[in-house]
Parts: C-alpha cells; structure tokens; sequence
C-alpha cells in the first residue's frame, strides 16, 4: 500500500504536536510495509532523518510558516504557494490513497484529490474554533475545514471531542469520523524517570505554543497567586504571540525572577524540562487532545489538565481543573507542593497508565483504517 501524506509539518520542521504525531505515525507504518510519500512546504533546505519507506517531497514556497498562527496574521501566500506548488510535483503512480493532517494541508490536498480521484483521508489535530476560543474565528480557515468535512473520503480526530466539535460547528457526518488517539514513545522519556518526589526545588512547568488556546495568562495568573504563598521556581517553555505580553506582565507583577521563559525547546533541553518538572500544568481553555500530557507522564512528572482536554479522555492519573480558573489551578498547584505522596502517587500510577499508549497502536489503527477505506473504494468501481 502506497500513501501520499500531505503536511505541513515534520521534525525538525515543527512546532507542536502535529511533526510529533506524523514522525512517530510515519515510522510505525513503514514497519508495518506501507510505504509513504511525504509532502510538505520548504523554504529552505533542512535535513530530514527518515526511514526506508519513505519519501521526502519538498513543495517550495518562499518564506516558512510561522511557529504559531494567530487568526488575524494567515499569510495566504505561503498557503497557496503550497496548493499549487502541490499539484505541480505530485505523482499519484500507485498511490492507493491520500491522507491530509489538519486545514493546511487539505486545503493543498484538495486539489490533487479533485485531479487524480484518489480518495482523501483527513486527520483533524485541531479545529480553528479551537485555535481562536475567545475570539473570532477566521472565515477563510473555517470555510476551508467546512468544505473539507464536506468532501473528504474519511476523517480522523484525535479524541472524541474533536469529534463532536466538528459535528456542532461544521455539521460533520458522525459516522464518516473516527476517532483515533495519540500516542508516546515511552523510550525516549526513560532516563526522566529517577527523580525524588521529596525535591521541592523543581519548576512548575507550562510547555506548549503560548498561544490564547493554551491559556498561558491563567498559568501565569495562578503562579501569582501561588507565589503570594510560596517561594517557587515557575517555568513557560514555547513560543508564540502571547510571550512578549507575559514578560511584561510578570515584570508589572513583580514575580519576573520566580518564572522563567525559555522560549521553544527540542531534543535534550525538551527532555531536561520535564526531569527539572515539579509539576506539569496544561490549562488549555480547548485543547483537542495534547500529546504533551503524555510526555509530562511519561517523564513521572504529576500533571494538572483543564476539563476541557482530549487526552483526558484515556488517562485518569492527572488532576483536573476547570479551564479558566487561575484560583482553582493555583490552589491544586500548592494541593501538590503541599503533598509529596501524592505527587509521587500520581506521577508513578501515571506512569504505568501512560504504556499502553503507544504509536504502534496508533498506526496499527491507522493502517486498518487506509485498507477498509481501500478495499471500499475498489467494492464500489465496476
């Protein structure tokens, strides 16, 4: 079997989960003897670790997106740059299907489909009601993901309740979606699994885009109210449009030299994050899944999510708080610093839960799903 997967988005071009879960998907189905053409922008040349069973299409455009894509800053250019420069180089020689990750990239997928009648798959990371809570969705991004839901073969979310988002908002055929869920490479976070839960000179970390979706603000505004209480370190490591105003408003607050800003982070600094975690903090206001909930558990570090979390959905040793309650998160923050048991009953009962979550299984769903989809499609032409 041949897939053609569109993205925008593959390490070390990436900026959040979506390059996390297509590497790891990518790798597991070419054990499994799916072979894989991968497309995706490029601005300039980066170097790409890739396994047998792959290749690497680079689709040129002239600047790189951004890290983070606020709703009022899309350049459309670069957008279409990768839709025409898409249908250019693609070469549908025995690809048996097409499978497009988030609004980017079925937007540039959309037109190959519509070429070549090659059906078209369509992983939803995140919707653009979930990037712009708070604010006004952009038009041209919901009207692009609207014509998706109506036109795509098949979907994917990445938890149930992506799932229902795009039935409320887009009027999505319940039962043209399924829900697959991300998973974690529990290798790769091994050596954050010796640590003393007695410690109490380790962060409060916030890791993700500092974006409006994650609530970074609520983060900083419980780590106020903590610090009125406590001497704590607090650490934000990511990037995004909301970084420079929490500078200034950690300076305005005094609390500037008990919260350090890293900016984005990958490979061993990402790993040192975790294992220097007291506790991790994923306040999202709408977060359709989070894979970093998986990594902070992975790494044994006790982890505080909002109701409002998708990967709450398959794990249950986390603490929950309602999102858009700095007060309700400050007071599970120190209910944590408070209690060395029961961090370490958290992060260790966590621990075991998070193994079962492994990509192999993604894949192996996904793989199940490409040869249903198939076989489908072959039942159907005379």
């Amino acid at each position: 079997m041949k897939i053609a997967m569109i993205s925008w988005e593959y390490p070390p071009q990436f900026s959040g989960g979506l390059g996390i879960h297509c590497q790891a998907l990518v790798q597991e189905l070419v054990k499994q003897g799916v072979f894989i053409d991968y497309y995706l922008p490029s601005s300039v040349h980066t170097e790409f670790d890739i396994p047998d069973g792959m290749v690497i299409h680079r689709v040129d455009i002239d600047q790189p997106f951004p890290a983070y894509l606020p709703s009022d800053n899309i350049i459309w250019k670069s957008v279409e740059q990768f839709r025409v420069g898409l249908e250019k180089i693609f070469r549908p020689e025995g690809v048996n299907l097409i499978h497009a990750h988030d609004w980017m990239g079925v937007h540039a997928a959309k037109s190959i489909n519509e070429l070549y009648h090659v059906p078209l798959l369509w992983t939803v990371h995140s919707t653009e009601y979930d990037r712009a809570v708070g604010l006004s969705p952009h038009p041209g991004i919901v009207a692009i993901e609207q014509d998706a839901v109506q036109s795509t073969t098949h979907i994917i979310t990445v938890s149930a309740r992506a799932k229902a988002t795009l039935e409320a908002n887009y009027n999505a055929n319940p039962g043209a979606i399924s829900v697959i869920y991300n998973g974690i490479e529990m290798a790769y976070f091994q050596n954050s699994l010796n640590r003393d839960y007695n410690r109490t000179d380790g962060n409060v970390l916030f890791l993700g885009r500092v974006t409006g979706q994650k609530a970074p603000d609520d983060f900083l505004q419980a780590a106020r109210l903590v610090l009125a209480e406590r001497d704590v370190r607090f650490m934000i490591t990511g990037d995004g449009e909301m970084l420079g105003p929490l500078r200034r408003r950690a300076r305005s607050w005094k609390i500037d030299k008990h919260v350090t800003f890293t900016g984005t982070l990958t490979g061993e600094p990402l790993l040192e994050c975790y294992r220097n975690a007291q506790i991790y903090v994923l306040p999202s206001i709408s977060e359709p899944f989070g894979i970093t909930v998986l990594e902070a558990m992975a790494s044994g570090v006790p982890t505080i999510i909002t109701t409002t979390t998708g990967a709450g959905e398959i794990v249950q040793n986390v603490h929950r708080v309602e999102p858009r309650s700095p007060g309700q998160l400050a007071k599970a923050i120190l209910k944590l610093l408070d209690n060395p048991d029961l961090r370490m009953a958290l992060a260790l009962e966590g621990v075991r839960e998070v193994r079962q979550f492994s990509w192999k299984a993604v894949a192996d769903q996904t793989h199940q799903l490409y040869s249903h989809l198939v076989g489908q499609l072959q039942r159907k032409e005379p």
